[in-house]
């Protein structure tokens, strides 16, 4: 049996080898300060932020919305369960609709697994 530190190394591991991920706008990095993001706005401002689209399509924040996937299928993680959506509009549904122990258990492990994804990610 795996500890909760081991999931989230492994998750983070496989999601730092996604091409793109953290990547800002003009080469910039949205990785580094997302965690901040999430604590002083939210989880779901922050996944709002993510899904951001530009007016002649095409999203704004490419990087953060792959972060914010990645987030998505930690916590749909066999081992972890705290949500079930796996795409950032059906995750950001369902932490909206959900109650709000769930928004807080979600952003407690989201911030705790963006610890190992912002230190694996080149």
């Amino acid at each position: 049996m795996k500890n909760l530190d081991q999931i989230r190394a492994a998750n983070a591991l496989n999601a730092s080898r996604v091409r793109g991920m953290g990547h800002g706008q003009k080469g910039g990095d949205a990785l580094s300060g997302f965690a901040m993001l999430i604590k002083t706005n939210g989880l779901l401002a922050a996944v709002a932020f993510a899904a951001e689209t530009k007016s002649k399509g095409g999203l704004k924040q490419e990087g953060a919305n792959l972060v914010v996937q990645s987030i998505a299928r930690h916590l749909s993680h066999a081992d972890i369960k705290i949500c079930t959506a796996e795409k950032v509009s059906d995750f950001a549904d369902e932490l909206a609709r959900g109650n709000a122990d769930l928004l807080r258990r979600a952003t407690a492990e989201a911030l705790a697994y963006l610890n190992y994804l912002k230190r694996f990610t080149p």
